[in-house]
């Protein structure tokens, strides 16, 4: 099997908020990944979308329960290396603790208004569009997702031979931005490197996956 489940850690079930089965941002997710449905005018809606959310965004969710599932894959997941992207960074409340394990993280994000209410100076921060990620291949130890959409080819490109790629629903199911470990690795997988494997699990509210290139 591509993926391997490890016990969860201190599993809570999510609340309901933000989690309808048919949020829009779901499609949107599963198009991009699974079918490279990236069009202008959609990379337009989703800025749109967040940066109308970016003045309230860390008001309700900024917790250490919050950021568990990410402690949980970098541990668990045996994460490791010197450089770091995070793409769809937000505000940033996740990059303090990637700042905290790695040398050099850069924090990337569609939404400049997310960006300019970013809760750490730690990291560098750059407003760009990851189905454009504008690195050379190989640069990333490791590219970290949290809640974040997904255009494999890229991340692949970008991400070094051994590195790893960490992907994150804080909400698990109920996240809107959200794909399976199953659904990460069959998008990784159709990209040029080929076969992708990894770990899985929950914790707290969340749940993640790492994977690696077999």
């Amino acid at each position: 099997m591509p993926i391997r489940y490890l016990d969860p850690i201190r599993p809570v079930a999510a609340s309901g908020l933000y989690s309808e089965p048919n949020h829009p941002m779901r499609e949107v997710t599963r198009s991009v990944a699974l079918d490279a449905d990236w069009a202008p005018e959609r990379s337009q809606s989703v800025r749109d979308l967040f940066d109308g959310l970016a003045s309230e965004w860390t008001e309700n969710r900024d917790s250490p329960e919050r950021i568990l599932p990410l402690v949980d894959a970098l541990g668990r997941g045996f994460v490791e290396g010197r450089t770091a992207l995070e793409a769809g960074a937000g505000t940033c409340l996740f990059t303090r603790e990637l700042c905290a394990r790695f040398d050099l993280v850069v924090a990337m994000d569609l939404s400049l208004a997310m960006l300019s209410h970013a809760v750490t100076t730690e990291a560098p921060l750059l407003n760009a569009d990851a189905s454009r990620l504008p690195f050379p291949d190989d640069v990333a130890d490791v590219i970290v997702l949290v809640n974040m959409l997904l255009f494999p080819s890229e991340v692949e490109r970008c991400l070094s031979p051994t590195g790893a790629v960490v992907w994150v629903s804080s909400r698990a199911e109920g996240t809107p931005i959200h794909l399976s470990a199953e659904e990460v690795e069959a998008a990784m997988s159709s990209t040029a490197t080929g076969r992708w494997t990894g770990l899985a699990s929950r914790a707290g509210t969340g749940s993640w996956c790492v994977l690696r290139r077999e």
